[in-house]
């Protein structure tokens, strides 16, 4: 029998906000009918510790977004763009792949078939959405989480920003540090050597510690002293991120009363076939898996998101001087590729914040808000 779940809490939580008012915001998609269209990218679908590494690459954000309409149906003639595109014959439906072949993403923004996507889709009357998941951050807040100190619950997310910053500085130590800790099963024996190895990391990392990282450094101090720990006890052996359900639940939660259309995806499939979706007391039936074949604006989806993947792998390999040193080695068509790019995401951002949703470091979302608010004018 399939269990009952409720994900009118995603809404909730958007409201619970106390510094800002989603309203309005909502009543755009509530108020008008809307469909939206998902694929995914970067899906490794679960991420857990080897011996020597994580299963996957850290660096390569999960995305899983698409484009987005509103009223009956959509003006954007995906069939012209295929021939515009120049497809082979051959090929079933458009993807990626077919758009560009390159490796990584400043080679994508030279590819001239990425350059005419990106302009078609900023024409249409499509709105891009996505959630992107930096998996390495989402599988080390738990550390943060479980500081049983509600003091420091203003600074949480500066506190791990700043964990996150740690763990890539010493990213062989740190990944040893989790092995070692049987992570995400931290034993109470091993709370304090857990917490202590962590500040250690702190204490060596410069003279002057700036607030952010002090605040870090109280928090971690604390809990080592803690006999247990909220998150990190119980919890499936070696493995981080089982799956990304929530990421799949979360805009039907969000957006009730629109269409939501996924590629076909058999293990998240599998999940939702063991649950009863509601909003409220109301039985939530508006949403499908389908075969991209026969879904053009699926089809679509495919190719954002697997630009959007690329470029979240890039901005997690540089720091902010190597965003600001980026502008000064895009050729034209580079440029021109970026701008459209963030003009896209602009697009979207100004009907609604809530089309873009981003688990990600403070310092990873700076990155990608300096490089695509410089996009717009050089």
């Amino acid at each position: 029998m399939a269990k009952k779940m409720d994900l009118s809490i995603f809404r909730l939580l958007l409201m619970s906000d106390d510094f800002q008012d989603i309203s309005n915001e909502l009543k755009v998609f509530d108020n008008r009918k809307c469909t939206f269209y998902y694929d995914e990218s970067n899906n490794i679908r679960k991420l857990w510790l080897d011996e020597n590494d994580f299963n996957a690459p850290i660096d390569s954000d999960f995305v899983l977004g698409g484009v987005m309409y509103f009223g009956d149906k959509s003006t954007a003639d995906v069939d012209s763009l295929k021939t515009k595109l120049r497809l082979q014959k051959s090929a079933k439906e458009m993807k990626f792949k077919h758009i560009s072949k390159a490796k990584s993403f400043l080679e994508c923004l030279n590819e001239e078939k990425v350059l005419f996507f990106l302009q078609w889709l900023y024409d249409s009357d499509l709105y891009i959405h996505f959630s992107n998941v930096n998996n390495l951050y989402f599988a080390i807040v738990d550390i943060i989480d479980s500081i049983d100190e509600p003091g420091y619950i203003p600074f949480i997310y500066q506190m791990k920003n700043e964990l996150y910053k740690l763990a890539r500085k010493n990213y062989r130590d740190f990944y040893s540090l989790l092995v070692r800790c049987n992570y995400p099963n931290v034993s109470s024996k091993d709370i304090d050597y857990f917490y202590t190895h962590i500040l250690g990391y702190i204490d060596n990392s410069c003279v002057d510690i700036p607030f952010d990282l002090e605040i870090l450094r109280q928090g971690v101090k604390a809990a080592r002293k803690q006999k247990e720990l909220s998150f990190l006890q119980g919890n499936m052996e070696k493995t981080v991120i089982e799956n990304y359900f929530s990421f799949y639940t979360r805009p039907i939660g969000v957006f009730p009363h629109a269409e939501h259309i996924f590629d076909n995806e058999y293990k998240i499939e599998e999940i939702f076939a063991k649950y009863e979706f509601y909003n409220g007391d109301s039985k939530l039936e508006n949403y499908e898996f389908v075969n991209s074949i026969n879904t053009p604006l699926v089809q679509v989806s495919d190719c954002i998101v697997g630009l959007l993947g690329k470029y979240y792998t890039y901005t997690n390999s540089i720091d902010i001087y190597q965003a600001h040193q980026l502008f000064t080695i895009l050729s034209d068509r580079q440029r021109k590729a970026l701008r459209v790019l963030a003009q896209l995401i602009i697009k979207s951002e100004r009907l609604s914040k809530l089309l873009l949703n981003s688990t990600e470091s403070i310092e990873e979302h700076d990155i990608s808000s300096f490089i695509l608010r410089n996009a717009l004018i050089n």
